[in-house]
């Protein structure tokens, strides 16, 4: 029996912000999938949820998810692979660190604001490495169903790879 706490993060209520204005490209350093993936986090918001053991996060997919969306494959990757990743959610002042090692990652949120908090937890890696995927496809083919990007989900997974780490979902 394992003491594996589970770890999920999904999309949650549509949700508009006020105030956010919407993205833009003034020095033209964004491809065409990048700004069509920043305007379907934009036009179609929602508080993504996050949730380990007890604990439960909100973040929002613009401006937290936007900020890591072109870069999650390849972090995806890194973890697969042995190595420390962190996601870093600034607009909602939220780090998720996870350290893997031996079939398992030892996670750490922390959260800071008024209030700091850090709290730990080992999660089963296999699980994490399912539910990072997963949340990204989802939302990749929601952008794709939705008209923002004409690319199978896949296909734009693998033209968000870096070129660095090329073999990222392969």
């Amino acid at each position: 029996m394992n003491n594996y706490q589970k770890f999920e993060l999904q999309l949650a209520e549509p949700w508009v912000w006020p105030g956010l204005e919407p993205p833009d490209d003034p020095l033209g350093e964004l491809d065409d999938l990048e700004i069509s993936l920043r305007k379907f986090c934009f036009e179609c918001n929602h508080k993504v949820a996050i949730r380990i053991a007890g604990e439960v996060k909100y973040i929002f997919l613009d401006p937290d998810i936007i900020l890591i969306l072109n870069e999650l494959p390849e972090k995806i990757s890194q973890l697969a692979s042995g190595e420390k990743i962190e996601l870093d959610f600034p607009e909602s002042w939220m780090i998720i660190e996870f350290v893997p090692a031996e079939g398992e990652v030892s996670c750490t949120l922390r959260k800071f604001g008024d209030r700091c908090q850090q709290i730990q937890f080992i999660l089963d890696l296999p699980q994490v490495l399912g539910v990072l995927k997963s949340f990204l496809d989802t939302v990749i083919q929601m952008a794709r169903d939705r008209g923002y990007i004409s690319h199978p989900a896949p296909l734009a997974i693998s033209l968000m790879a870096r070129p660095s780490n090329p073999k990222a979902f392969s």
